[in-house]
């Protein structure tokens, strides 16, 4: 059994390798470049329809650098268990109204079924292995707490997300109001799907996820202030 503070886990050594350099230059590049040109009209029709494409590149070599560094097959199956359940409470959240509230995808983001884009569970994936970067941080090795904390910190994140997603047209509310229950169910969602990634003691550590954590939400609060 590997210990949880082992290096084997709790991988928080320095960026590593050349891969892993360039792809922190190019998630600050993103993010950064993605603000400001969400702030320019005259691309502000290019840069909205080109939102699946660009995340489902960021995503996928944030993901692929994460099993590079670790090695743990186990991270697959958790990935492929958060995507699914994540969808499926975006599909049932989208068709009924009762986990998130009332609220519908707009066509910015436009590869969808059952009206649910299919890089927003890899968005919950990818943001989620992020919280819990960062909490494993402030708590160390602890599962229920890291799980709690990483939990908060993603509907805290919310909230720097969802004025945006509405200008942009990710998403809309019904009546045009974000219900409590969003930040609730968003906190609620993420602990079920992060405490078995603390209690299975998967390996996901990574640097590059603060920096996809942080980069993201630079490119919100600027757009926060922007829009």
């Amino acid at each position: 059994m590997i210990p949880l503070d082992s290096p084997a886990r709790g991988s928080t050594l320095p960026l590593r390798t050349p891969f892993e350099k360039y792809l922190a230059a190019f998630l600050l590049f993103a993010f950064a470049s993605g603000a400001l040109a969400h702030t320019l009209p005259a691309v502000l029709p290019v840069t909205r329809y080109t939102t699946d494409g660009l995340l489902l590149v960021i995503n996928g070599l944030l993901l692929y650098s994460i099993y590079r560094r670790n090695e743990d097959p186990g991270l697959w199956v958790w990935l492929v268990g958060a995507y699914c359940f994540t969808f499926a409470a975006e599909a049932v959240g989208v068709a009924t109204g009762a986990i998130f509230g009332s609220y519908a995808y707009g066509p910015t983001m436009w590869w969808q079924w059952l009206g649910v884009p299919f890089v927003i569970a890899l968005n919950w994936c990818a943001l989620t292995l992020a919280t819990n970067e960062l909490a494993e941080r402030l708590v160390g090795p602890r599962p229920w707490w890291v799980a709690a904390l990483a939990s908060v910190l993603i509907a805290l994140y919310d909230v720097a997300i969802e004025p945006v997603a509405i200008a942009l047209d990710y998403w809309q509310w019904a009546g045009g109001t974000i219900p409590l229950r969003n930040y609730l169910m968003w906190a609620v969602v993420a602990f079920l799907i992060s405490l078995p990634l603390q209690l299975l003691r998967i390996r996901y550590r990574s640097p590059l996820l603060l920096v996809y954590l942080f980069a993201q939400l630079f490119f919100f609060l600027v757009l926060n202030i922007a829009l």
